[in-house]
Parts: structure tokens; C-alpha cells; sequence
């Protein structure tokens, strides 16, 4: 009974992707209608199977959204309304996953467990590559790239290290948080804040790349006088075959990236749209083109329907939740009150403005609330130009609170999946072994941010 449950709302879940992406060029109000319907049924499908802290706060921002608009007595196209704020990332979630696929079994995996053996000789070393490898397959894959990339470093023996991986893997992953379109962080973001995902882009991935050197510099000042055993140990050659592998891993991740820029600027699609729409036909592209089409079909009728939709109920209760209380305390008029505090607290000034946003985010993340939080009230409440600044300003300030704050939050999904699979606790990864580094990090951002905004560039 419970397979056959799962695999409903497995079928449901994939239906309402396809009915939506074909909606928007078909245009059709019944079928705008039968979508709102079936997430409905979806939502709450989800809802008894939700785990962990996307249960709580998906719980509680549903209990609240659904009390104020009874209380303000909210018409229905209210209702209809919040169920469509954030349906269009949860489409996304239900069809990236699809990207994985060409990753896991395009024969990849081993090639890059040969780099690992034949290059990884120090811990400095071992944590650039754990944490580069992150960063790049997490653009592709989001939070799955977690898992992925342990089983990766298990080819080396510095892998015992726990605090070294537990580091390099949620480290890395933060870095794709603050610019990558294909997070939930950025999709969200972008949203809440209008802002062109094509003009955020630049400072998105130039932050990306400051929390990453800061990340590498940290440990080869920490590990500078740590060397693994691993000199000792024979060490393989990689082949040719799995060099072409590891290139041809990297040309297509970047063709994605590119295709999704050009597509969203020049098409002026939404970045959102473009990701799920190049979710469905670029897995099948590619695993053509490597000649492994045939596995593609198998894993996605085994794999993707059995395994990855039924794990997507937590994405699809946490944002439908938050799309639900963003609308419900901006239809209740509760959403002045923090561009009030705020405006009282900074002013006109911008630098007390970034400060403020994110260290309050940090601070709030780090006693085990969610990130989503803070950054869904604030992005839903504050307008940029009532602070002086762009919607990439005030974007770059969520993002950034985002990132640094599931590196560091125990209850974060980066924090928890990285602990289940090292065993540490979520308190040791996130708050004793990363708060150093969120700090050094937020600092240097803060400094770009305060000179690029002084340059009148955002």
C-alpha cells in the first residue's frame, strides 16, 4: 500500500511538471486549473511524509499563512495566488534532478575517483579538490552532490580526516548557493527580489569564488603542517580514457551553465523556466551524444520515479510553504513592520544595511533556525529602492545569507546530509568547524560589496 502511495505521488508529481511547462505555451485556463488542483493534492500528500526540519517550518508557515488569510478573510484569488508563488521552483525541483542522471551514469564516477588518487598527496590538496568538486557538480545536481562527492573521496585515505571532508564537502556546496540558478537559494532569491538573474550573475559568482580561495587559504594555513600518509602509498596513473571523461564531465556542466545564460538573457525567459525546461532535454542530449541513451530511459523509470520524486515531498512543503506565508503577511499588512525596524536601524546607509542583514541572518541561522526564514521575510517584506539600492544589491545580500548560513545552521539539509554520512553531529560541522570560516567570509564580501556598490556598478 505504501509503494503504491509513493509511486501515485511520484506520478502526480512528474504530471503536474509536464502539464505546467506545456501550459506556457499553450496557454490554457483549464489546465492552469487542473495544475493548482493537483498540487494541492500533492501538498498534501507530502505532508504526511515530510521530514525533519522542512517539516516543522513547512508546519508552521502553513499554520500561520492559512490563519491570516482566514482572519483577513482573503478572497480565493488570494489563495490561488500563494499557491502559485513559488510553483514554478518547485517544478524546478522536480525536473533537475534528471541532470544527475548523465553524472552518475555516464561513466564518471570512476574517472574522477582516479584523479583522486593519482593528485591528492596533502590535505590541502585533498580539501581543493573535495570542495572544487562540490562546487561544480552542485551546480549540476544541488544537494545530491553531497553523497556523490563522498563516495568520490573515498578513493583517497585522507578521507578519514572528518573535519578535513566535513568541510570541503559543505564548504564547497555554499559556494554554488550564492550564485548557481539551479539552487533553491538563487531561485528563491531571485523572486523575492526581481531581480535578472543575467545581471546578478557577475558579483554572484565573483562572491563564489571569494568564499572558496578564503576556504582553501583557511585550511593550508590549518593543514600547513599536516601531511597525509598517503606519499607513501603506490600511486596510480590516470588513463586517457578517464581523462577524456573528466574533460567531457566539465565541457558539458559548463554548456549547461552557458545555455541557461544566453537562453535567459537574450529570450528574456525567466531563469527559472530555463532550468527546468533544459532539466528535461538536456540529460537526453547528452546521454546521447555519449551514446547512452537506452540507460537514460532505465534509470529514469527506475531510479528517478521510484528513488528521486518521492524524496522531492520536503522541497515541495518547504517552498509551497514559504510562497504561502510571503503572500499572507503581505495580504495582512504585517510586512511593514520590518522595512520599518530596518530603515530605523540603517538609515540611508547601505554599509549598515549589509552588515545588519547579514550577520542578523547568521546569527538567527546559527541558533538552529532555518536560513529560509530570515531570507523569505526579509526578501518578501523589504524593497530595494527604499534602501537606496538594485534588486542585485539586495539579492547578493540574501544569497550571501543564504550560503554562510546552511554552512553553518545544525537544521540546514547541507549541514544534516554531510553529518549523516561523516557521523558528526550537525552541532560539531556547522557550528565548531565552519563559524570561523563564515565569518572570514561574510567579512571579505561584505568589503567587495561595499566597493563595488561605491563604484555605482550595483
Amino acid at each position: 500500500m505504501k509503494s503504491k502511495f509513493t509511486l501515485l505521488r511520484s506520478m502526480l508529481t512528474f504530471f503536474l511538471a509536464i502539464t505546467y511547462l506545456g501550459n506556457l505555451f499553450v496557454q490554457s485556463q483549464w489546465m492552469d486549473r487542473l495544475d493548482l488542483a493537483i498540487l494541492v493534492v500533492i501538498i498534501l500528500m507530502s505532508f504526511t511524509v515530510v521530514t525533519g526540519s522542512s517539516k516543522i517550518i513547512g508546519y508552521c508557515t502553513f499554520i500561520i499563512s492559512i490563519s491570516l488569510f482566514f482572519l483577513c478573510r482573503a478572497p480565493l484569488s488570494e489563495w490561488e495566488a500563494a499557491l502559485r508563488e513559488n510553483l514554478d521552483m518547485v517544478i524546478m525541483f522536480i525536473l533537475i534532478p534528471l541532470v544527475g542522471i548523465p553524472i552518475q551514469y555516464g561513466g564518471y564516477f570512476s574517472a574522477l575517483q582516479s584523479v583522486f588518487r593519482r593528485y591528492i598527496k596533502t590535505n590541502s590538496r585533498f580539501y581543493l579538490l573535495v570542495s572544487s568538486a562540490a562546487a561544480f557538480l552542485g551546480v549540476l545536481i544541488n544537494l545530491a552532490v553531497v553523497p556523490l562527492v563522498y563516495q568520490i573521496s573515498k578513493a583517497s585515505t585522507i578521507s578519514s580526516n572528518k573535519k578535513l571532508l566535513s568541510s570541503a564537502m559543505s564548504r564547497g556546496f555554499a559556494t554554488v548557493t550564492i550564485w548557481a540558478p539551479t539552487t533553491a537559494a538563487i531561485a528563491l532569491i531571485m523572486r523575492l527580489c526581481g531581480a535578472e538573474w543575467p545581471a546578478f550573475f557577475p558579483y554572484g559568482l565573483t562572491c563564489g569564488v571569494i568564499a572558496g580561495v578564503v576556504g582553501s587559504m583557511l585550511t593550508n594555513h590549518e593543514e600547513k603542517k599536516r601531511v597525509s600518509n598517503i606519499e607513501n602509498e603506490t600511486t596510480e596513473s590516470v588513463s586517457k580514457e578517464e581523462l577524456h571523461k573528466v574533460i567531457e564531465l566539465g565541457a558539458f556542466g559548463i554548456a549547461l551553465v552557458v545555455f541557461i545564460t544566453l537562453i535567459s538573457h537574450f529570450a528574456k525567459i525567466p531563469t527559472i523556466l530555463v532550468v527546468s525546461l533544459a532539466s528535461v532535454l538536456y540529460p537526453m542530449v547528452w546521454m546521447g551524444l555519449i551514446g547512452k541513451f537506452s540507460l537514460y530511459l532505465r534509470q529514469f523509470r527506475a531510479e528517478y520515479f521510484r528513488e528521486t520524486l518521492p524524496r522531492v515531498k520536503n522541497e515541495v512543503v518547504l517552498f509551497m510553504g514559504a510562497g504561502f506565508f510571503v503572500n499572507s503577511i503581505t495580504y495582512a499588512d504585517l510586512g511593514d513592520y520590518i522595512p520599518r525596524f530596518l530603515s530605523w536601524v540603517v538609515g540611508s546607509n547601505t554599509f549598515l544595511l549589509t552588515v545588519v542583514v547579514i550577520f542578523a541572518s547568521l546569527i538567527i541561522s546559527g541558533v538552529g533556525v532555518h536560513p529560509i526564514i530570515p531570507v523569505m521575510i526579509i526578501g518578501g517584506t523589504v524593497r530595494p529602492e527604499a534602501f537606496g539600492v538594485t534588486p542585485v544589491y539586495l539579492s547578493l545580500l540574501l544569497s550571501i545569507s543564504w550560503s554562510m548560513g546552511v554552512t553553518i545552521s545544525p537544521t540546514s539539509a547541507t549541514v544534516i546530509a554531510t553529518s549523516s554520512l561523516t557521523g558528526e553531529s550537525p552541532f560539531q560541522i556547522g557550528i565548531r568547524w565552519n563559524s570561523l570560516y563564515v565569518l572570514i567570509t561574510t567579512l571579505c564580501i561584505i568589503a567587495f560589496l561595499t566597493i563595488v556598490h561605491g563604484l555605482g556598478l550595483i
